[in-house]
């Protein structure tokens, strides 16, 4: 008896190289929804992490720990500052040893650095952050009795955010937006 060879004939290829293609017509669109959302979500945390690591420092140390925007984190000495309400740019984390709210080289020590938030996405908060998040020795906020909100934006608006709500207590609590209560993305209150 002769041997036989198996294969896929031409017409059979052609089909199952249609269904990939379709399927990758289909899958291509929710691909980058999700590559999107993991962008944000990073961004969220990121920041959220940095809060929690100047909230914990300030317990341990027993000394103020300011969260602050920085137009460049990165500098060779980086600074507090930058434009007002947004903290796209960076933030620095350090202990205050003067007990001001700047980031001096020769009194505080600087514990963390955050950088830009890349790929569109945004950070803008509510006037109780404006320039900086303050945490006591006993892990509340130094806010006036305020909330400090922090809006993580990407160009497709304020459903598809997230927000961290920092209450006077201390803890950061991260909420998603949806089209009910859609985060406000230009300018938190």
């Amino acid at each position: 008896m002769g041997r036989r060879d198996r294969g896929f004939s031409v017409v059979e290829l052609i089909v199952v190289m249609s269904i990939a293609a379709i399927l990758m017509t289909v899958a291509a669109p929710s691909m980058g929804v999700f590559v999107r959302n993991n962008r944000l979500q990073a961004q969220a945390l990121d920041l959220m992490r940095m809060m929690h690591l100047a909230r914990s420092e300030a317990v341990k140390r027993k000394t103020r720990v300011v969260l602050c925007r920085s137009a460049n984190p990165s500098a060779a000495v980086p600074a507090c500052g930058g434009v007002s309400n947004t903290w796209t740019t960076g933030y620095l984390v350090f202990a205050s040893g003067d007990g001001n709210s700047t980031y001096e080289a020769a009194t505080d020590a600087l514990l963390r650095i955050g950088m830009p938030a890349g790929n569109g996405l945004t950070v803008v908060t509510n006037s109780t952050s404006n320039n900086n998040l303050e945490f006591n020795f006993d892990g509340t906020t130094n806010e006036s009795g305020g909330t400090a909100r922090f809006a993580i934006c990407d160009p497709r608006g304020g459903s598809f955010g997230r927000q961290i709500d920092v209450t006077p207590v201390g803890r950061p609590a991260l909420s998603q937006g949806t089209s009910a209560q859609p985060v406000k993305c230009m300018s938190p209150t």
